[in-house]
């Protein structure tokens, strides 16, 4: 894209991060996980530029591999083949910082989206219950239709026509009101693929595209054979058992084709209201999980505060000194602007995970370095509490005094400060860092816990050093604003410009945007669900209306009758909607079963919520039973205004 896509730019030389490289190969297509979104490849250095070589010499580094195995070995030979390798690893280098650590063999797929598993099963088993419950409503519409059509089976069966004749007319049309569902269910699904693409973007990998292919087509395609069976099925199994006996006999009740069909359509509105409950009471649960989640205090305020990543050439800056002064400019020339109330420098962003590092409480015994503990690392300048709203708890923040040339300092947050200095000030004590413990930090503050690793885990020991006294090749710089804080991309470009035009500025979002991405796909999660039991809702209650309605237009003569020996529209309307509401609680009954089994599955996807939330259950009931009520209702009263000489004259 940016060489003019031409054959010639092979051979060019182009600049990264202050070294010469030579174009060699451009690759064709699209790039799939883990490598979508990276364009330029590069020969591994094996010295990561955040990391300093000390560090990396004590075992301090991070690297991820990505192999194909070999044909014929499995992945529980390659585990076993790198156990031998790790154990060999912690004999010959037991001081270093990764010794203890073991490495395993993942399938690309289970380390994309192995964690998702349990999210992914709940959204198909959400979507299965929609289907079930669409087709038992189309099922009950085939019903009513046998009824009507119950004569005249009757009688091409009496004429000599084979059962499996009868099987086969009703299995095709059900097959052919599947195909038709189906396709206009996948134009439906492809518009719903591109709204989710859009809603989730942050939380995809990117580049990230949905796409109808050969699997979903035949995905596709067994749904629709299985729909067919599940509605058309039960009907043609009604219609080939229909004698003219008994289609004289129901006739005779004034209900044709009705007695066998009342018993299905049913059962089949009990399980409808059941499912519908499940997932009535799971999107209840994940949205009050989402609810406490988003209300869960971050330590921090996000609103009016950008960030941007700037790594530099340590060619250019080979010092930390060096390196902490450029960011220093950086945050200089951003403070001057007028719009800007605070800018700061952090290595280390909260809410997208910090890095770790170990350390030793002065006065303790040194231990070795993989046995030490680990906290959170983030190196970060004067103003940074102040730009996220960070409160002090003790002692002070950092200020010009913390340079280079001084002696170096630290501050904790308070649930660390409580647990490593348990009744007594952590201010004045002091940690030890590096490899040797050589690095002495003095406390000289505490501030409020960060949920720097997300809102749904506890805030972690967190360590903040003064940047100038710890300098980084590369770091976020932030500012804060009143407003609108996307306004502060061009200045922090023009800011870096200033300094040095040959320094760019990557990954611009706004902290709220950070906040946002931590919980975004536990949103989008929840809002599918209650999508999902919003239409099963609403499909529940027009199936409970219609079996209602097709009963009452059934029953008119039944109904005629009670009215002419006296029985009060009072009477009918109670008659009718408690035949209909004993459904309803039979499958309220089995559905809060249901329902309390669904949510111990899923409590692992539960934040602050326990499975059984009796008060929940109850609220549920209680929609549920009005919704159902006013669906029996309307057909109720409807059979309450019936003359009773028109029906006894239609009977």
């Amino acid at each position: 894209n940016r060489l003019g896509s031409k054959d010639s730019a092979l051979g060019s030389t182009l600049r990264v991060d202050g070294s010469d490289y030579v174009l060699i190969g451009v690759l064709g297509g699209k790039l799939g996980p883990p490598f979508n979104g990276n364009d330029l490849f590069i020969t591994h250095s094996w010295e990561p530029p955040s990391i300093a070589p000390a560090g990396v010499r004590a075992g301090s580094t991070y690297l991820q591999v990505t192999a194909r195995l070999k044909p014929g070995v499995t992945l529980e030979a390659a585990n076993q083949e790198l156990a031998v390798l790790s154990a060999r690893y912690k004999s010959s280098f037991a001081s270093n910082l990764d010794s203890q650590t073991n490495s395993d063999t993942r399938t690309l797929s289970e380390e994309m989206a192995g964690s998702l598993r349990p999210t992914f099963r709940l959204l198909l088993g959400a979507v299965a219950a929609v289907l079930l419950i669409a087709c038992a409503n189309v099922s009950n519409l085939f019903l009513v239709s046998l009824s009507s059509r119950s004569k005249e089976v009757a009688l091409r069966l009496a004429l000599g026509a084979e059962r499996r004749d009868l099987l086969r007319q009703f299995m095709l049309e059900s097959l052919l009101f599947a195909a038709l569902a189906t396709a206009l269910g996948g134009l439906v699904g492809h518009a719903a693929m591109k709204g989710i693409e859009h809603a989730a973007v942050n939380q995809l990998p990117p580049n990230t595209v949905f796409e109808f292919n050969r699997l979903t087509f035949a995905f596709m395609s067994i749904v629709c054979v299985l729909s067919a069976l599940m509605v058309g099925l039960v009907p043609a199994l009604q219609a080939s058992r229909i004698g003219l006996a008994d289609v004289l006999k129901d006739a005779a009740r004034g209900a044709p084709g009705g007695t066998r069909g009342t018993k299905v359509r049913s059962t089949l509105i009990v399980a409808q209201v059941a499912m519908s409950v499940t997932l009535l009471v799971g999107s209840s649960l994940l949205l009050l999980s989402l609810y406490r989640l988003q209300s869960t205090p971050a330590g921090l305020r996000t609103d009016g505060v950008a960030t941007a990543f700037v790594g530099i050439s340590t060619e250019r800056y080979k010092t930390p000194p060096e390196q902490a002064e450029f960011y220093r400019q950086v945050v200089e020339r951003l403070r001057s602007i007028p719009q800007v109330k605070n800018a700061s420098v952090a290595f280390g962003l909260p809410l997208t995970g910090s890095p770790i590092a170990p350390y030793t409480v002065f006065g303790n015994p040194v231990l070795p370095l993989s046995e030490r503990p680990l906290a959170n690392i983030n190196i970060v300048d004067a103003d940074f509490f102040n730009t996220l709203r960070i409160p002090l708890r003790k002692g002070r923040f950092f200020d010009a005094n913390d340079r280079s040339d001084t002696p170096k300092v630290c501050i904790i947050n308070e649930s660390f400060a409580a647990r490593l200095f348990p009744n007594q000030s952590a201010l004045g004590h002091s940690l030890l860092r590096g490899p040797n413990a050589e690095t002495h930090l003095e406390i000289v503050g505490v501030v409020a816990d960060v949920k720097s690793n997300g809102l749904g885990v506890p805030a972690p020991d967190s360590l903040y050093s003064a940047f100038p006294q710890m300098g980084r090749p590369g770091a976020n710089i932030l500012a804060r604003v009143d407003g609108d804080p996307t306004v502060l991309q061009p200045m922090f470009r023009a800011a870096v410009a200033l300094v040095d035009h040959n320094q760019p500025i990557s990954f611009f979002q706004t902290m709220d945007t950070v906040l946002q991405q931590s919980v975004g796909f536990q949103q989008l999660m929840a809002g599918l669900v209650a999508i999902f039991a919003a239409v099963a809702l609403v499909l529940t209650a027009i199936g409970l209306y219609s079996v209602i309605a097709y009963s009452v237009s059934q029953r008119t003569s039944e109904i005629g009758i009670r009215m002419a020996l006296g029985a009060q529209a009072g009477q009918i309307v109670s008659h009718v909607l408690s035949g209909g509401m004993r459904l309803v609680a039979l499958g309220l009954a089995l559905g809060l079963v249901g329902a309390a089994g669904a949510a111990e599955l899923m409590s692992s996807l539960l934040f602050s919520v326990a499975p059984i939330q009796l008060g929940l259950y109850a609220g549920v009931t209680i929609l549920f039973t009005g919704i159902a009520a006013l669906a029996c209702l309307l057909p109720a009263r409807r059979a309450s205004r019936i003359d009773p000489l028109q029906a006894l004259r239609c009977d």
